[in-house]
């Protein structure tokens, strides 16, 4: 009997190895951009200078940041005071700091927003500011001190536990520097950074004309004012910088969080780590962190959402359900789809408390915990309710009516489309029952269809680990989070299935992973997992370093290049805003059609449809009976300028100009009037063979 034992112990260790390589060369076969290719794109990462003065201004970037962070704590610890929870043995003391500074950051955001009203987006504003939330930080101090002599005496690390902690601080080392590089991804040019930079401009949140994102929820972006304010003491490289140092710090704040209840839950310390890495390998969690993007943001605060419900279901303190509405309210600050999480947590809510004998006392608590956090939340939404109609615009416009110049309800349909074009147009149910898969082993980054991102193997190895593990029934908190993830993540199916948007769910995963390991009682296959997720890890990793080399962005951060040649190398039409900037006008108003919206750059007047960037250009050329009067109308826009990508403008079967009721010859006579606008070669001042410079009179 115990040598069958033996064998079949063995038998499911070769299974789980069968299984996750099977998935994992699945996994390779489709990285031939980024990790097949890594050799030669770590020849990116060298070449030229090093160090310059530029890396002064990613230092103070740096340091303005860690100011931000403190003045986090500071406010953080002052809450904590009146928001004092019973500590249980076994807290993670870095879980509560981390939940400190989550409180924060979520409070500041929320004052930032009404200096913003005020018209207070000021240098002295950010010092102030700071400075207050440093002083707070003397509360947070004594807290501090007192945490050390309550620690519990920690578990002794293998040399395995330091290859793991290599790889978490590796992948934190290269998504800082990368977070200090000027931002190049498409989200920060279009809003992330570039509404700061227009708010700080205009001392305000006022509604950015012609940039629709600014009705948006921006409650990460705020932190982005504050943080290039502060910097740009020094300079306005160094607030570029500070930003996005800001953007970076919410991970390492994510996995404490995911180590701190880890460690709550009775993980070992080895597993806790299996389960930061799985979280910080994530090659778009890495994107996100190092690239001024508010998802990772987002994903803390949804961790410390549930962690804080499971926390009021462990003993019903109303306390935890005030953070939970805080940590709900920062989500909703940031993204509307919180609302997919907040479906799931009612859930768990009602099927937790169904059994109390004052069930209804209880959920209705609950109900008023989501509520203020939706109260939390609703200085943005009742700003842009108020100037277009609706709260829910730019989205949904067909059902809730609502307008703003350069918007409409045509616009907002278009972009649902293009929201749902995410993983695919062919939506046939086996293509959602083939999601996990896809999703894991072939997404890949700037493609629409394949998800725009990299989600890795790791989680997807997981699946039977964690279904075994709900069934032995010993983990009912791991079976609680996988719950949560699995709602979530039907939300997220039938939506838009962009893989950033799956980010709050996998940190509750990674948990559920390592509960679920951990409680293995077959050591051979726990052995077998926990390499399995290494290996896994790994590969994910290496793919981030990929990233990162294609971005090369040592170099622009230790100041051994000049910000100008590190945009020229990375967005190929840097050079045509530079030239703008420094060889135009600074009154002078230029059309951008095409450019990806990217105003961050550009230091000119402009005018620029938002999202659908030819929107205008098709519809005066097809009112325009010739090419004089589609030279009228567009010098009546007040530009000077147009600059376009044309490349594929003109192309008939790309072309978006083209309107396929019409019959092909008058097609055709559309293009060549926009041909005449746009390559009169009298009128060109700069032209290559995907963008062209010219001007309008």
């Amino acid at each position: 009997m115990t040598e069958g034992k033996g064998n079949n112990k063995t038998g499911n260790a070769v299974i789980v190895a069968i299984w996750a390589a099977a998935l994992l060369v699945v996994f390779v076969s489709f990285r031939s951009s980024d990790l097949l290719s890594l050799p030669k794109l770590l020849g990116n990462v060298g070449g030229g200078a090093f160090f310059g003065s530029g890396f002064v201004d990613s230092l103070v970037g740096a340091i303005a940041a860690g100011f931000v962070m403190a003045a986090w704590f500071g406010l953080g610890s002052i809450v904590s005071l009146f928001l004092k929870v019973g500590r249980r043995d076994g807290d993670s003391h870095i879980l509560e700091l981390a939940r400190n500074v989550g409180v924060g950051s979520v409070l500041w955001s929320i004052i930032w927003f009404f200096l913003g009203i005020a018209g207070l987006y000021s240098t002295a504003t950010a010092i102030v500011v700071t400075i207050l939330g440093v002083v707070c930080c003397l509360a947070g101090s004594a807290r501090l001190r007192s945490a050390r002599v309550e620690s519990r005496t920690p578990e002794s690390v293998s040399g395995v536990d330091r290859v793991v902690v290599g790889l978490i601080a590796f992948v934190l080392l290269i998504a800082f520097v990368a977070a200090l590089a000027p931002p190049i991804a498409k989200d920060t040019l279009l809003y992330h950074f570039a509404l700061p930079k227009a708010f700080i401009a205009q001392h305000s949140n006022a509604f950015v004309e012609g940039n629709i994102a600014s009705y948006l929820a921006l409650g990460g972006e705020m932190q982005f004012v504050w943080a290039m304010l502060l910097g740009g003491v020094y300079s306005v490289r160094a607030g570029e910088a500070a930003a996005g140092a800001v953007a970076f710090l919410y991970l390492p704040l994510l996995l404490a969080v995911v180590f701190g209840w880890a460690r709550e839950l009775n993980v070992s310390r080895t597993w806790s780590f299996i389960a930061v890495l799985l979280v910080a390998a994530i090659p778009t969690a890495f994107h996100s962190a190092s690239s001024g993007y508010t998802d990772v943001a987002l994903a803390f605060y949804a961790a410390l959402a549930a962690y804080s419900l499971m926390r009021w279901l462990d003993g019903y303190d109303t306390k935890h359900l005030v953070h939970l509405a805080i940590f709900l309210g920062g989500a909703l600050a940031i993204k509307l789809t919180t609302l997919f999480l907040i479906a799931a947590l009612v859930l768990v809510i009602l099927l937790k408390v169904r059994n109390e004998v004052s069930a209804g006392k209880l959920a209705g608590t609950a109900v008023f915990a989501l509520v203020l956090a939706g109260v939390l939340a609703s200085p943005w939404y009742l700003r842009t309710w108020s100037a277009t109609g609706s709260p829910l615009f730019p989205f949904y416009l067909s059902i809730w009516k609502g307008e703003a110049p350069g918007w409409d309800v045509e616009r907002s349909n278009l972009f649902q489309v293009m929201n749902s074009q995410y993983g695919g147009v062919d939506q046939a149910p086996v293509n959602y029952l083939l999601a996990p898969f896809r999703l894991s082993l072939a997404a890949q980054p700037e493609d629409a269809n394949l998800y725009d991102g990299v989600l890795g193997a790791a989680f997807l190895i997981s699946l039977p680990l964690i279904w075994f593990g709900i069934r032995r029934k010993n983990d009912p908190a791991a079976a609680t989070l996988a719950g949560i993830s699995g709602v979530y993540f039907l939300f997220w199916l039938f939506s838009s299935e962009q893989i950033r948007y799956l980010l709050p769910i996998v940190p509750l995963l990674a948990i559920a992973i390592a509960a679920s390991g951990d409680s293995s009682e077959d050591k051979g296959t726990k052995n077998a997992w926990y390499y399995t997720f290494g290996l896994a890890s790994v590969l994910c990793v290496l793919t981030s370093l990929a990233w990162f080399s294609m971005r090369s962005p040592l170099r622009v951060v230790f100041g051994g290049e000049t910000r100008d040649a590190y945009l020229t190398r990375q967005l190929d039409y840097y050079p045509y805003y530079r030239m703008l900037n420094s060889d135009t006008d600074s009154n002078e108003k230029v059309w951008l059609i095409n450019m990806r919206r990217d105003t961050y750059d550009l230091d000119r007047p402009y005018f620029s449809d938002y999202l659908f960037e030819d929107w205008t250009l098709r519809k005066l050329v097809w009112q325009a009976k010739d090419i004089n009067d589609l030279r009228t109308t567009a010098r009546e826009l007040g530009t000077k300028y147009i600059l376009a990508r044309h490349d594929f403008l003109f192309d008939y079967d790309r072309s978006t100009l083209v309107d396929d009721k019409k019959p092909r010859a008058e097609n055709a006579t559309k293009l060549q009037l926009a041909k005449d606008l746009l390559l009169d070669p009298e009128r060109t001042i700069k032209k290559n063979d995907r963008f062209i410079l010219v001007r309008v009179d």
